[in-house]
């Protein structure tokens, strides 16, 4: 079994030596350990810190991308190097590598594909900012209810993917990738589950993803609505749908009964009914595109899988 640990960074030159140096060569039921690093456009000393720390394969970006662009590169690197586990970790020592052991053991024993290092099971976490705190709560439960899991951390940096789950993953967002992936999986029929690992913050260290909880709320929903746009288009199509299309009854309703006094637009009425129809009619053409779309990703994941075998 190879394992490859993968460090998106940033200008984290004072850090990634200490993080690459931590991380374990030997991991009972692993071979080989790898570590690949993603710099993501760093403008400091980052890459050549990473090298003499000992990294096995270093990929930069031109420019600063995104960590959402830095986890796809650091998963398509896996994909090149046969990795049969990868595991996410940040760059800036939140996360102890010596934790990865504990990350993977339920991907070894297959009782997972995917295991989130929760900051939250079993953990009191201190000095975490509340703006911080308040988005991951919110995102939690709305990825929670969408999944049908609960959940406890979906935006955690440390994170454990076997083999078959990061061949699958499909992350079109470059700002994270927290939330695409997590959903991403769990719709895909992946196994998804958590494990408590302690963190630590810093004072000076200020997030690069959420600089405003408001601007973070709004691009984290929309992904998430993105997410279940193209996994359950029927489902999300066919409640709005059934939204208009009741809401347009309801106006039919108002209007022949003037229950309140007055009626309502028959074109208004009407429109929003034929609205509700083609919102229906949309999803299921949404999910016959989306559906061929998954069937040629999943051949080409295949091919792809096929010729690294072969060499």
């Amino acid at each position: 079994m190879k394992l490859v640990v993968f460090i998106p960074a940033l200008n984290e030159g004072k850090s990634i030596s200490n993080v690459i140096k931590a991380i374990p060569k030997k991991i009972p039921g692993i071979e080989k350990v790898d570590v690949l690093v993603v710099d993501d456009g760093s403008k400091d000393n980052t890459v050549d810190m990473a090298l003499n720390a000992g990294a096995d394969k270093i990929v930069s970006h031109p420019n600063n991308m995104g960590i959402g662009a830095a986890f796809m590169t650091g998963i398509r690197n896996c994909i090149s190097m046969n990795a049969d586990i990868s595991v996410i970790i940040d760059a800036d020592l939140q996360f102890d590598p010596n934790d990865i052991p504990k990350l993977i053991v339920p991907i070894l024993n297959n009782q997972l594909d995917v295991v989130l290092g929760s900051r939250w099971l079993d953990h009191d976490v201190k000095g975490i900012p509340g703006r911080n705190l308040l988005g991951n709560k919110i995102c939690t439960k709305l990825i929670s209810i969408v999944t049908g899991q609960r959940f406890t951390d979906t935006q955690s940096g440390f994170v454990a993917y076997s083999r078959n789950a990061f061949s699958n993953i499909s992350v079109v967002n470059d700002f994270t990738f927290v939330h695409e992936a997590i959903l991403d999986l769990k719709f895909k029929g992946f196994r998804i589950g958590e494990v408590g690992v302690p963190v630590k913050y810093f004072e000076e260290r200020k997030s690069r993803v959420v600089k405003n909880i408001f601007n973070y709320g709004y691009r984290a929903l929309s992904i998430i609505l993105k997410s279940m746009v193209y996994h359950r288009p029927i489902l999300t199509f066919g409640l709005l749908g059934i939204l208009l299309f009741g809401g347009g009854i309801l106006a039919k309703i108002i209007t022949i009964t003037k229950i309140f006094g007055g009626g309502i637009s028959t074109d208004l009425s009407s429109g929003i009914i034929i609205l509700g129809i083609v919102s229906f009619m949309l999803g299921l053409f949404a999910n016959v595109v989306f559906k061929r779309q998954a069937f040629t990703e999943k051949n080409l994941r295949y091919y792809i899988s096929d010729s690294n075998d072969e060499n």
